[in-house]
């Protein structure tokens, strides 16, 4: 019996990674940051379980990674984006409105 607690430590290793990057990709439609946090985090325990490009777990926290990333990077575009055009816009009144009176 004690030969198979190291194996079996790994497996929670592995399973605790596998879950961290299902929740990873889940969390691409719910919360992008903790998505990215647990990706990170998912690969970071699966790397130290020596996987490599074909395990599951590292393959799936590296989705929820970069989807995560490019999904925030979109949202943090367009806030910029918004805001440029909100603030010319409002510049473009304030000066029509001077101009007026």
């Amino acid at each position: 019996m004690e030969n198979m607690e190291p194996h079996y430590e790994e497996v929670k290793k592995h399973d605790a990674s596998l879950v961290l990057g299902i929740l990873s990709v889940v969390f691409v439609f719910i919360c992008q940051i903790a998505g990215l946090i647990l990706g990170i985090v998912g690969l970071r325990k699966s790397k130290r379980n020596g996987a490599n490009g074909n395990d599951t777990a590292w393959v799936l926290n590296v989705i929820g990674i970069v989807m995560n990333a490019v999904i925030l990077f979109i949202i943090l575009a367009a806030i910029i984006f918004g805001s440029f055009v909100f603030f010319r816009l409002f510049d473009g009144m304030h000066y029509y409105h001077h101009m007026m009176w």
